[in-house]
């Protein structure tokens, strides 16, 4: 596809907008906006910074855009969960042609929201099947990079026992722990695989507390896993700290992050626990679709990002899966190819 590129061209007259949304919890939120003459107003509708996987991944992607293509950002950034529809609507009221909102929780709102015919809507990380009119759906096979980051763990494993600490137990978290055990025991059907979940169905703290990260994954470290797959968001960043810090010269324990490359990301210290990173490529789905509606291709409907397109991957920064080259990239092989089905939870 031919996409109408323009470097930084933001450097004209800029007006700069301070908008306030107030969620039902009392929490404030601020948001900013860049007011240009040239291009239409794109938004992106998102949690916060700094969890060092997918909020991270979604804003390289938004800020690679701006760079990359002539349009005004609007950036609607939030800690709160109960804001959603507040948010949508503050898009739509700022005349944004594209409102990109981040996460399965964007569903709801984008479904119920069935006025906005000036403004086209991406929801980007929905479980694949999910259908909503007039809104482009971006589902990522999370299953498949966690079968494989799943490999990894077994044939990193020294004491024949991993864990899986997830952020909320719910179906779209569930399966990255289906595909992470299947790949596991597709190396060794015995190796124990515990799991834990930090907040129940509906409860998202359980993605921004690295204190019960931490917590969760002494626990498993003390109960002889030596490798742990967090699928947490910001509290995974308890569970990297926790494999460094429980690691001794007679036993090293391992970390595996989530969504992004973690250990690009982690503390020097921490590096060297960071086993690798299960790989969503969420900062190429926004831009993608940036690059689409400003190119007048974008359509409703779900686009799939899978392995088969390099959606979704896993990390070899650190060199510490060198030793198990072959065997991984022969697994993924499987997967595109379909001699490998890989389980899922949605």
């Amino acid at each position: 596809m031919s996409f109408t590129r323009k470097m930084a061209a933001l450097g004209g007259t800029v007006l700069a907008a301070s908008l306030v949304l107030t969620g039902c919890s009392g929490t404030t939120a601020s948001t900013s906006s860049t007011a240009s003459s040239d291009g239409p107003t794109i938004a992106m509708l998102y949690g916060t910074t700094g969890d060092f996987s997918f909020m991270d991944s979604a804003y390289e992607g938004f800020t690679a855009a701006q760079a990359e293509f002539d349009f005004t950002p609007l950036d609607l950034s939030s800690p709160n969960t109960d804001d959603y529809q507040d948010r949508l609507d503050l898009a739509l009221s700022q005349n944004a042609g594209l409102a990109i909102g981040i996460g399965f929780q964007w569903a709801t709102p984008m479904e119920q929201t069935t006025d906005h015919p000036d403004t086209a809507f991406v929801a980007v990380d929905i479980d694949k099947g999910t259908v909503i009119p007039d809104v482009t759906t971006i589902s990522f096979a999370a299953e498949q990079s966690s079968y494989l980051v799943g490999v990894a763990a077994a044939l990193a494993s020294t004491t024949g026992h991993v864990g899986f600490i997830g952020g909320v137990d719910q179906p779209s978290i569930q399966n990255f722990f289906v595909g992470y055990e299947a790949g596991a025991k597709s190396v060794d059907p015995d190796i124990v695989v515990d799991s834990t979940y930090l907040a129940p169905l509906g409860d998202f703290t359980g993605f921004s507390d690295p204190t019960k990260g931490k917590e969760a994954a002494a626990s498993m470290y003390a109960g002889g896993a030596d490798v742990i797959y967090a699928a947490a968001g910001g509290s995974g960043q308890g569970v990297y700290e926790q494999a460094a810090a429980s690691s001794t010269d007679a036993q090293k324990n391992w970390a595996i992050g989530v969504d992004g490359d973690v250990y690009s990301q982690v503390d020097d210290s921490i590096k060297p626990f960071i086993l690798t990173s299960a790989i969503k490529n969420v900062n190429v789905a926004v831009e993608d679709s940036i690059a689409a509606y400003l190119d007048g291709t974008l359509e409703p409907g779900e686009q799939a990002f899978d392995l088969s397109n390099d959606g979704v991957g896993y990390a070899t920064s650190g060199g510490f899966l060198d030793a198990y080259a072959d065997q991984l990239e022969q697994a993924k092989q499987d997967i595109i190819d379909g001699t490998v089905t890989v389980p899922s939870a949605v």
